[in-house]
């Protein structure tokens, strides 16, 4: 079975293809697409893993850490039009969500 962010970017993959754009580049395109869930999806299916690593490691506390993984990926999908791919890597930007969450809801 092929991954969510695969499907998306064959599914896209004319268009880009045809536009010169890389798989990343279709990908981010897609994100930026207001209401596309799939892709929403396959973002969160890629990175959400590596985050919540990194919020439980902060947290300790298994629903709490639940919690800041999902208030994260909502602030992301929030705010993902504004995501610019040349300063920071996609894992990093979003990491970012995750630690001013931890700070929040942490004392």
């Amino acid at each position: 079975m092929q991954p969510l962010y695969q499907k998306v970017i064959l599914q896209k993959q004319n268009i880009g293809h045809d536009a010169g754009l890389s798989g990343e580049e279709v990908f981010f395109t897609a994100l930026k697409t207001p209401h596309d869930f799939a892709a929403f999806k396959a973002l969160y299916k890629r990175y959400a893993p590596a985050i919540y690593g990194n919020i439980i490691r902060s947290v300790e506390e298994e629903e709490k850490a639940k919690l800041i993984l999902e208030k994260t990926f909502y602030e992301a999908w929030q705010y993902f039009s504004q995501f610019d791919e040349g300063k920071l890597r996609i894992f990093t930007w979003i990491n970012q969500f995750a630690v001013q969450n931890i700070k929040k809801y942490t004392p």
